[in-house]
């Protein structure tokens, strides 16, 4: 009898995880499809529709614990980034409107240990509303939006924050980079921007660098001298100083060094040999829809 149950219950198991599998594979096929009708529909109205079921898809399953380890590997058109620490992990895309200019979307899970569970955020992008955004504190519904595609942690005592480097499609005539501040509560609940950035004598919540839309700027960490590298963006012209459309790299870089809790400034960085990416220049993400 004992060996009846025991058979019955590795059957039953054996069902629900076929079942949970059958389940992913089809949300994943779901998720393909409307992604991919995303990047053929020129109405802006019915793409923000099926934009929002694809919202909808991700708020019912992002929820679920077993979801922080699904890769949704068939889904090539999306952002997955997965913290150093694997403490949390951000699914990011973006949509253009007919002005040049982008939405952004992204949903934040944050695995809580203490409770073996997940808690998932939907970010709000707010960039359009946001006044001086680099001295901005920023909740889930007041996003500075971007799509990300590193994260760099760092720990002031017994406190963690990371670094969010993205990239921002900005206009028909400006681009930008940006280094956002993410922490989180005890709860799990995400917050934007702190004041970590030392630039001379400039403090920054985050940064924004803004450039010509014809100008490619590389941001990155550097694990071999410990920094953010950045190229240092210049205007073509003196005259054009201030006129972000105008700005591009001069080649040179400098840095962001973490140090006593606050990320400072290095300029004229000497990183030719450090970074085997500097050899080979990466396109800038983007998951336009």
């Amino acid at each position: 009898m004992l060996k009846r149950l025991l058979l019955i219950l590795m059957v039953l198991l054996s069902l629900e995880g076929i079942t949970q599998r059958a389940t992913s594979a089809s949300v994943d096929d779901t998720l393909f499809d409307y992604f991919k009708r995303l990047r053929t529909i020129q109405n802006i109205d019915k793409k923000l529709a099926l934009n929002d079921s694809i919202r909808e898809i991700f708020g019912r399953i992002l929820k679920e614990k077993d979801s922080f380890e699904h890769g949704f590997d068939t889904i090539k058109t999306i952002g997955k980034i997965l913290s150093p620490d694997e403490k949390f992990r951000l699914i990011n895309w973006n949509i253009i409107k007919p002005d040049g200019t982008y939405n952004y979307y992204c949903y934040v899970q944050f695995y809580n240990e203490d409770k073996d569970e997940i808690r998932l955020t939907e970010l709000h992008d707010a960039s359009d509303s946001i006044s001086d955004p680099e001295q901005q504190v920023l909740m889930a519904d007041q996003w500075y939006g971007a799509l990300y595609y590193e994260i760099v942690p760092a720990k002031v005592k017994r406190r963690n924050h990371y670094l969010l480097l993205g990239w921002d499609g900005g206009d028909l005539f400006v681009n930008r980079k940006v280094i956002d501040v993410l922490s989180f509560s005890s709860s799990g609940v995400p917050r934007f921007g702190k004041s970590v950035f030392k630039f001379k004598k400039d403090r920054k919540k985050r940064v924004v660098f803004e450039f010509s839309y014809m100008a490619t700027m590389r941001l990155f960490y550097d694990d071999d001298i410990d920094m953010v590298v950045f190229e240092h963006m210049t205007p073509i012209k003196p005259s054009l100083k201030g006129q972000k459309v105008a700005y591009g790299s001069d080649l040179t870089f400098d840095g962001l060094e973490f140090e006593d809790g606050k990320w400072i400034l290095r300029e004229n960085l000497d990183v030719k040999n450090s970074k085997k990416q500097l050899n080979k220049r990466k396109k800038d993400i983007s998951y336009t829809f």
